[in-house]
This record gives C-alpha cells, sequence and structure tokens, in this order.
C-alpha cells in the first residue's frame, strides 16, 4: 500500500513539474563555445629572414601574397545568447571576425566570409571586416593577423567571456581585452587592458578598427562640429565648405581616400545606420575612456573600390569606424598641430571599456546608450520618437524643455523592442533634456568642446621649449635617434635643461646604445633640481643598492613615478634576500597603482618567498581571476602545487605567435630578482629556440654549472639563425663576448645593430675575410649594414648568389646594385635569371611558372623599371600588361610606371613622325589597368598627356603648338613631368 502512494506521489509531482516548466517564461543564457570554420583563405607566407632594425623590430614582414584560394580550417570563438552571436578568430589578432543580430541574421558587424590577406600592416599581412586590435605604434598592429593568447570561461553572472591577448615585442608592453556578452542584453563589451610591463616609458596608441558593410545609404552618426587628419589639418563636421554631407557615405564621391577623425563634441558614442535596411549600431564608452572617433573610407573611386576585390569575394565594400584613446591617428606632421603624441609610463596599467549592438527599425539614430538607441527628431512640426531597447528597460522616458515636460512615456520593453510616438512640437533637439529614469541621455547644455584645433602660427618651433617639444614627441613615436638629435640641440642652448636632460639620458641608457653617457646627463639634472623625479629615478634603476634607495625614494615622492619607484626597490629588496623589506615595498607600490602588474607579481613571489604558500596561491587566483592571461601567476600557482594539470596549464595557454619569447619574458623577469632557479625551470618548459638556450646558458653560470652552460652555447650554435633577432636590453648578458662561432658574433651584431649600441661596421667588417656561412641572410645584413660602401656590398650580394641564386631576395638585392651602380644590362640579366620561366610563359607564368604569386610581381616590376632605364619601352609596357600585382595600401608605383613608359614611348614614335601611334599610346599613359594594382581616382591629372595628344594632332596637321597652351602647362608641372615633356621637343 505505502509503496502505491509513493509512487502516485511520485507521478504527481512530475505531472505538476512539467506544469510549471511548459508555463514558465523561456530562461535567458549566454553560451561560448570554441569550433572551426572551413573558409575559402588567400594565405600569406613568406617571412623576412634579414633583420630589420627600428620601431617594428623584432618583428619581421610577410611578403608573400596570392590571389590562388585555398581552402582552410581556422578556429572560432563564438559568444551566443538570445539576440546576437559573435565571432572571434584567436589565429588572426584575435579580431572579434563579425557579429550578427539573430532575429534578421543581419550583420551589424562586417563579417567577410573569406580570409583575404594582403600586403596593408605594418608587417604586411593584413584582412578587413570585423573589430580589430590594435595597441604600441601607429598603423596596423604587428599582432593583427597572428595567433593571440585566448582563455574562455562563462562568469557567475551568466555571461559568457573570451580574452585575449598578446605581448608587443616591439616595444615590450602586454594586452589583453575581454569580449563580454551577457545573458540577457542585446550588446557585447570590450574591455581594453594594456600595461607598459617595462621600467622606461615607450608610445601611446590604441584603437579598435570595426568593419561595417558600405551599402544601404550609411549614415555615419558621429556627433561632432569638426574633423582632424593624421597631421592634425581640420576641417568641418558633418558638412565641409563645399556644402557635401560628409556624413553620408555615398556624398564623399570625391577625392582620395578620407580619414575623418571626428572631434567637437562631448558625446558617448557614434555609430551608424542604413536607411535602405532600417537597421543601423553603435559604439558607447563614457567621454573621456575614448577621444578619438575616425571614420576611414577606400574612396568611392575606383581607386577605392578596387579593395572590394582585393579584400573580399562576396561581402561587398566595407568602411571602418574606428574607436581610439587619443583624437587622431597621429603621423609626424602632427606634433606641429596641438594633437601631439603622447608617452605611455612605465609599470602602468590602462583600462576602459566598449559596447557594441545592434539598432533595429528606429529610421535613423541620434542617441545612444547601453539601455537603447534612439532617434529623435523634429518633422512636419512633430517631435517623433523611436526607441530600441538593448538591456530590458521597465521605466518611465522623458523629454524636457528646460523645466517643462515635453514628452513622457512608460516603456516596458525586452531588448530589440521598439516603440514609436510622436508630439506636437517644434525647436531645437540639441536643448531638449532626455531621461530614462535615473539615467540623463541627454542634459539639454551645449555639447561642443570649442577646443583649440590649430597651433599658433607665431610659435617659434626653433626655441629652446619648441625644439624639447619636437624631442619629445619623437620620442613619443619611438624616433629615438631624431629624439636625440632636439634634446641636444636644447642643450646647445641650454645645458641645464633638465627635462631634457633626462629624456636624453633614457634615450642613452636603453635606446641608442649610450649607457657611459647616461650618469652625467643625469647627474648635470639632479646638481638643478635635486627632487627631479625622471632623473632620480633612472639613477635608481642604474645604481647599486645603496644609492639606489636613496633617489628611487626621492623619485617616489612624485605621483607619475611613486609605484614605478617602488616596485624598483621592491625588485632590489628582493634581490638582495630583503623579503621584509620587499614586502613593504609592493605594498606600497599597489597603493599608488593598484593595477602595477609587475607589483602584483613581486607581491606572489615575496609571500611564497616567506613561506606563505597560501596567501601566494590566493594572491595567483586572484590575479588570474581579473588577468586570466597572466602566465608569470600560472606559474607561480604551478610552483606552489608543483601538480602536472598546473604544469600543463602554464604551458599550453601561451599559444601566441612566437611563444618562446613569452617564456623568455617570465624566465628574464625572474633573473633580474636574482631568482636563478625559478627562471630555469620555465625555460625548461620553452620551445628549444636560439635565445632560450643562450638564456639557460647565462641563468646555469649564475648558479655555477659552467659545463651545462658550455653545452648550452654549442647546442644554440648548431641551430639555424633563422628568425634569431635579439632585442631586449638584458640580452647582453647573455651574447658571448667573443666565439669561435660565428653566429654568436651574428647575434652579438645583430644586438648592437638594433639598440644602437656601437656601429657595428666595425665588427662585422671581420666576417669579410671568407664566406663564414652558408646562410644568406647573413650576406643580405651585410649588405644593408655596410649600404655606403660600394664594394662590401658587392661582394656581400654576391656572396649570397654563389650560394642562393634562385633567391628572389637576392636576385633583386644584386639587380638594384648593379642597376644603382650603372651596370643595367648584368641588372637585367640577374633579374632574367629568376624570372626566365615566367617570361616564356607570358601571361598565365604565374599559373604555369611554379613561381609564387608575390615573386613575379615584385620582380616583375623591378624587370620593368630596368627596361625604361635601358629605353626598351614596348617592352617595358608589354611586361606590365601580363603582370598581375597585389599591391599595398596607398601604392600607385606600378601605374605611375606604366604611364611614364607608354609616355616615352609616345615620345619614341613621335620623334620618328608615327604621330597616330603616339597618340594611341598617349592614351593609354591615361588608362589605370587594374592588374597594376591601384585604380583610377577621381580627376586624375592628365593635363600632360592632353596636350601632348592635343600636339600631335597639330602635327599631323603640320601646325605649330599653341605657344599659350605651352605656358599655362609648364607653369603646373613637376620637374619630372618637364622632363617628359621636353622628350618630344
Amino acid at each position: 500500500m505505502s509503496q502505491v502512494h509513493f509512487l502516485s506521489l511520485k507521478h504527481g509531482l512530475f505531472i505538476g513539474l512539467f506544469l510549471v516548466l511548459i508555463q514558465a517564461p523561456k530562461a535567458q543564457n549566454a553560451v561560448v563555445r570554441e569550433t572551426t570554420q572551413t573558409l575559402t583563405t588567400y594565405p600569406f607566407s613568406d617571412p623576412d629572414p634579414v633583420p630589420q632594425p627600428g620601431r617594428v623590430y623584432p618583428y619581421f614582414r610577410y611578403d608573400g601574397y596570392t590571389s590562388q584560394p585555398v581552402m582552410k580550417e581556422w578556429k572560432f570563438i563564438e559568444l551566443e545568447n538570445d539576440y546576437i552571436k559573435v565571432y572571434i578568430t584567436p589565429e588572426i589578432g584575435g579580431k572579434i571576425w563579425g557579429a550578427y543580430e539573430k532575429s534578421t541574421n543581419y550583420p551589424f558587424i562586417y563579417f567577410n566570409h573569406v580570409v583575404k590577406f594582403r600586403d596593408v600592416a605594418m608587417r604586411g599581412a593584413w584582412t578587413s571586416g570585423g573589430i580589430e586590435i590594435n595597441f604600441g605604434d601607429i598603423g596596423h598592429a604587428a599582432t593583427v593577423s597572428a595567433p593571440v593568447d585566448y582563455f574562455t570561461r562563462t562568469n557567475d553572472d551568466g555571461s559568457v567571456s573570451c580574452f585575449l591577448g598578446a605581448w608587443d615585442w616591439s616595444a615590450r608592453t602586454r594586452w589583453m581585452v575581454e569580449v563580454n556578452l551577457p545573458k540577457d542584453k542585446a550588446y557585447f563589451t570590450t574591455k581594453s587592458h594594456w600595461y607598459n610591463a617595462t621600467p622606461f616609458e615607450t608610445s601611446y596608441y590604441h584603437w579598435m578598427n570595426a568593419g561595417f558593410k558600405a551599402a544601404g545609404n550609411l549614415e555615419f552618426v558621429f556627433p561632432g562640429t569638426n574633423y582632424i587628419g593624421h597631421n592634425g589639418e581640420a576641417g568641418t563636421w558633418p558638412r565641409d565648405s563645399l556644402g557635401r554631407n560628409l556624413n553620408f557615405y555615398e556624398q564623399n564621391n570625391f577625392g582620395s581616400y578620407k580619414s575623418y577623425h571626428v572631434l567637437g563634441k562631448n558625446t558617448d558614442f557614434f555609430g551608424g545606420f542604413w536607411h535602405n535596411d532600417n537597421m543601423g549600431f553603435a559604439r558607447y564608452s563614457p567621454y573621456h575612456e575614448k577621444l578619438g572617433k575616425k571614420i576611414w573610407i577606400w574612396g568611392l573611386s575606383r581607386q577605392g573600390m578596387i579593395w572590394e576585390k582585393l579584400l573580399t569575394d562576396t561581402d561587398g565594400q566595407y568602411v571602418e569606424l574606428q574607436s581610439g584613446r587619443l583624437f587622431n591617428q597621429a603621423s609626424e606632421g602632427s606634433m606641429y598641430s596641438p594633437f601631439k603624441h603622447v608617452s605611455f609610463m612605465p609599470y602602468t596599467h590602462d583600462s576602459w571599456t566598449e559596447y557594441w549592438f545592434p539598432v533595429k527599425n528606429t529610421r535613423g539614430l541620434t542617441h545612444a546608450t547601453p539601455q537603447g538607441a534612439m532617434n529623435l527628431r523634429v518633422q512636419d512640426g512633430w517631435l517623433k520618437l523611436d526607441y530600441c531597447a538593448v538591456s530590458t528597460v521597465q521605466d518611465t522616458l522623458k523629454v524636457l524643455e528646460g523645466n517643462t515636460l515635453v514628452f513622457a512615456k512608460k516603456m516596458a520593453l525586452k531588448p530589440l523592442e521598439m516603440v514609436r510616438d510622436s508630439v506636437k512640437w517644434t525647436g531645437d533637439t540639441e536643448k531638449l533634456a532626455i531621461r530614462l529614469g535615473n539615467e540623463i541621455i541627454a542634459d539639454g547644455q551645449p555639447t561642443a568642446t570649442r577646443r583649440p584645433l590649430e597651433a599658433p602660427k607665431d610659435f617659434d618651433w626653433n626655441s629652446e621649449y619648441g625644439l624639447y617639444m619636437r624631442g619629445k614627441d619623437l620620442m613619443n613615436q619611438r624616433k629615438y635617434e631624431e629624439a636625440a638629435t632636439y634634446f641636444n640641440k636644447v642643450l646647445e642652448k641650454n645645458k641645464y635643461h633638465v627635462d631634457a636632460l633626462a629624456d636624453l639620458a633614457e634615450i642613452y641608457m636603453c635606446r641608442k646604445g649610450h649607457p657611459t653617457m647616461t650618469p652625467e646627463l643625469i647627474s648635470r639634472a639632479l646638481s638643478v633640481n635635486a627632487y627631479h623625479p625622471k632623473a632620480n629615478y633612472l639613477r635608481g634603476i642604474m645604481a647599486d643598492n645603496a644609492r639606489a634607495y636613496d633617489v628611487l625614494g626621492v623619485a617616489a615622492m612624485d605621483a607619475s613615478y611613486r609605484s614605478p619607484a617602488l616596485t624598483q626597490s621592491a625588485i632590489r629588496a628582493i634581490r638582495s634576500n630583503d623579503l621584509l623589506k620587499a614586502a613593504l615595498y609592493v605594498q606600497q607600490a599597489i597603493e599608488a597603482n593598484s593595477h602595477n602588474a609587475d607589483a602584483l607579481q613581486l607581491e606572489i613571489v615575496t609571500a611564497r618567498k616567506t613561506g606563505q604558500n597560501a596567501k601566494a596561491l590566493k594572491l595567483s587566483k586572484q590575479l588570474l581571476n581579473e588577468d586570466p592571461l597572466n602566465h608569470f601567476a600560472r606559474f607561480e600557482q604551478y610552483l606552489i602545487t608543483k601538480t602536472e594539470e598546473d604544469k600543463e596549464q602554464f604551458r599550453s595557454l601561451i599559444r601566441s605567435e612566437l611563444p618562446h619569447e613569452t617564456f623568455l619574458e617570465i624566465a628574464i623577469w625572474y633573473d633580474k630578482l636574482g631568482l636563478f632557479e625559478e627562471g630555469l625551470k620555465v625555460l625548461e618548459m620553452a620551445p628549444q629556440e636560439v635565445m632560450v638556450l643562450l638564456w639557460k646558458s647565462g641563468l646555469l653560470n649564475q648558479i655555477n654549472k659552467g659545463e651545462e652552460a658550455r653545452r648550452m652555447i654549442q647546442e644554440a650554435g648548431k641551430m639555424s639563425p633563422k628568425g634569431v633577432f635579439p632585442f631586449r636590453y638584458e640580452d647582453t648578458a647573455v651574447l658571448p663576448l667573443s666565439s669561435s662561432n660565428w653566429k654568436m658574433e651574428y647575434y652579438r651584431n645583430l644586438y648592437n645593430w638594433a639598440l644602437n649600441f656601437m656601429d657595428v661596421k666595425y665588427t662585422f667588417r671581420d666576417f669579410d675575410v671568407t664566406p663564414v656561412s652558408d646562410y644568406v641572410p647573413f650576406y643580405l645584413t651585410k649588405a644593408e649594414v655596410f649600404k655606403d660602401q660600394r664594394v662590401i656590398v658587392q661582394r656581400a650580394l654576391e656572396n649570397a648568389y654563389k650560394l642562393e641564386p634562385h633567391n628572389w631576395r637576392v636576385v633583386k638585392a644584386l639587380s638594384d646594385f648593379y642597376a644603382a651602380n650603372g651596370q643595367l644590362k648584368k641588372a637585367l640579366d640577374i633579374n632574367e635569371s629568376r624570372l626566365s620561366k615566367f617570361l616564356k610563359l607570358g601571361k598565365s607564368a604565374n599559373l604555369q611558372s611554379e613561381l609564387p604569386d608575390h615573386e613575379v610581381y615584385i620582380l616583375g616590376q623591378q624587370r620593368a623599371r630596368l627596361l625604361l632605364k635601358l629605353e626598351r619601352y614596348k617592352d617595358c609596357i608589354g611586361l606590365m600588361q601580363s603582370l598581375n600585382i597585389l599591391p599595398n595600401e596607398g601604392a600607385a608605383g606600378a601605374h605611375a610606371l606604366f604611364r611614364e613608359a607608354n609616355i616615352r614611348y609616345a615620345a619614341e614614335l613621335s620623334n620618328r613622325k608615327k604621330y597616330k601611334e603616339a597618340q594611341r599610346y598617349l592614351e593609354q599613359a591615361e588608362t589605370w589597368p587594374e592588374n597594376l594594382g591601384s585604380g583610377e581616382p577621381y580627376d586624375p591629372d592628365n593635363r600632360l598627356t592632353n596636350y601632348l595628344k592635343k600636339f600631335m594632332n597639330q602635327k599631323l596637321k603640320n601646325r605649330e603648338p599653341d605657344a599659350v597652351d605651352l605656358l599655362k602647362l609648364s607653369k603646373g608641372l613637376s620637374s619630372k613631368e618637364f622632363d617628359l615633356l621636353k622628350l618630344f621637343e
């Protein structure tokens, strides 16, 4: 009986639960998944093995691009809730590849259905669309097409996150972006973190470049009064001086590419609206977090539209709407405007959050917040409102004119639901206050910022302050040699200019390679001001412990240098095993800057080294919760637990490009603390690259294991030098000062060359006795080092050619050398040695000659230039008609060559009295064959060819040219164009 009762009760409970479930509203959730997608891919290839010291070093370019696609499987991270779906590609720079509004399947962030790499970025390889992450220096960053570290998780609030990050090795800063999708919102956020992990200042640059489709009557909703360019030049916004509405894509049908950095209004959002689709998007962040708001348009002529097929197959042309930390993406010329470059201070962390969301059915866009997007406008005597919620809205929307209520509406909306309403009213909508509950959408006050847009005309750039500003600005661009020149000019005017002394000391200490000159500069600065924070700080970095604590203590009095100075003091205390003092310094460094990653890491170390393992483990977990890509914290966790699981977690999550550099950075961090055993443990797990072995050797020497250390150097000496580019100032400690192995000497020379520590010509010259290597990039490097010494360059390049006569880089370099020295026939023969198969097969050669596409168009263009110099104009034209050049951004060199060849051949025909044929080639000079990689701009300058065509007509009629025409033409010609004109005399 009891059994029957139990079964009946269970049955009843089941039915009751079932009824509750079917009557309950659908539960909202967000999911994160790691998947793969197979996409048509136009890959990049051929990394340059020749080091290129400069702002991007130790990174290298990729030179290989192709028009031949392959199918490739790519890793995708998908974030999805009930409203939107976001795609992320951790193998392609961590790019947010695209995002869709689910009910309409509308891509509110451009999703490119092909992966089409083209030569656009700092290192070449770049793809269009999505949201691209850029940190470090102007341009598409070194990481945009490379694998980055990533980590996914479901958060306690039901949201999901994908953390993306990488080191920028050229500056040794580290960035991380958390892409977060809430479970119940129609937006996703990107929370950016950027950290200067060095004790020195570096350049400050960050932009998020988001792609959006251009078609659909796109309006750029960028509140502002003006725009500035890359050099700080200003124009009016949204209407220009000719009355064109620049805020509509289709009204930009003039001129070349467009870069509008819009400013002038204190607003928190920008967006776009496709009026034909009644859809839009918005990006929101508090104004102070993202000052920069930029529109990039390729241009609507063929000059820009050629890039549609270069960058995608079926998704159509796109635009980029970008957000940045500073007002503009400043080129060098911007330093002569109010919009300077700024520096990123040592051990500084910066962070900001942005919201990205679709806008549905609002017939336009005027306001946006994380609650929703609105289109508020006056039309036919009515104040009309369209509102699309992004979050759940349960509140009253009020519109007020002063203290007078114009409109009120109770809202009860789920995400992406909308409401429309109107009220009789006319006036200026910018004077209306708009409130949704406690949220102030607009306060009705003027938003114009009225900041100066031009530098004063009478400012003296050669004054003491003017020279200093130029030096500082160049330093903030990583142009250290030029910066040093200006600081020295300042000191010629005033040898006690304290800021110039301190900045020059920093450059000489770690950027330009004159460390012996640094102490005198710092002493001079401190003789004027004992409390100068930077001078004290730099002396502290250089000094031994007793002196360091003195000057670092003074530097710590300044807010900008307090946390860095205390961090440096803690490092010295740990190195001296004074752990209690270290703990005090660390605590104070964190109080001064709670996001100082070095101080947070030092806190873990001091806890572990004082036997407080539980505390150290807790601190590690706290740091990983905030910064899941902090590999140091994971390694410390492994040191404490000693479990294989934690060891594998540490090792497996380092998956960005050049992973060995991440291991090295951690090991070197331990080395500066004197914790050599920990550094060795890190490197035991690292990929066995040359610099890893050399650092192992250095650390083994520190613990008196000389025999093992020598074995590491021997192993390193057996490995290929390919991709070995020493770049850290600490590397000098592990690069052998002398060695019988030429590779070790080569690495030290690369180090000295890259860091400007000496004139490497003196040491490189020793290699010139006999060919010391079968490593061709060595000779190409040597040719670059000695580029102003013809005999050495020739010998180096000819050695390279003997070793690899089919290496296109060698062929190009040697051919260029012969051409520059007047040996054009020899240059042509060298070029032909690699290009011969293509020349035999003609137009279809790049399909049949087995030469990669990029070798054909690079060497083909070189050959065309040689043919032009040899006055073989018809051959030059024919060759260029057979090439298929994949260009870089803004490239027009091939077209200029084609035009010149046609004009020169027309002159040759004219001189042979073949005027009709000459006229045909002049007409051809005006064309823009797109196989040459550039499209025709609006209003190309055809004045010369128009005059010459008229001249040919006059010749055919035995008439003299009109002197007025010639005079008018000659006034506007460049010297090169004038030389072409003279060919027809």
